[in-house]
């Protein structure tokens, strides 16, 4: 597995998709209950993260480059498919960091 990623765009996706994302081990001295919903929250937390990641990619990829992705519909549903993968790349690396403030405690407003 290379560890520089390739210089084109294509390759760059292709790259990205064949990379593995290793999460981090939980504490040992939660219960399986409590593993069971710090995954659930992880899955959660990295779905919000590629959904908002897939909003701005699509707005920052150039609408207007059918020599890059095709004509037609070929070049749309390329370009979306190009989007989709690299915003779920993305969330999973955690390269980002929205999903893990989406479940960070907030502080308690009330002691005064």
């Amino acid at each position: 597995m290379p560890i520089i990623p390739p210089a084109g765009l294509t390759e760059q996706a292709m790259w990205a998709s064949r990379q593995t994302v290793r999460q981090s081990s939980p504490a040992t001295a939660q219960g399986p209950d409590s593993l069971a919903q710090n995954a659930k929250k992880t899955e959660a937390g990295q779905q919000f993260e590629a959904l908002y990641l897939r909003q701005m990619l699509e707005e920052w990829m150039p609408k207007d480059s059918e020599s890059l992705f095709g004509e037609g519909t070929a070049g749309t549903v390329w370009r979306s498919m190009m989007v989709d993968s690299l915003a779920t790349t993305l969330s999973k690396s955690g390269s980002i960091g929205i999903a893990p403030m989406i479940f960070k405690p907030e502080p308690d407003g009330s002691k005064g």
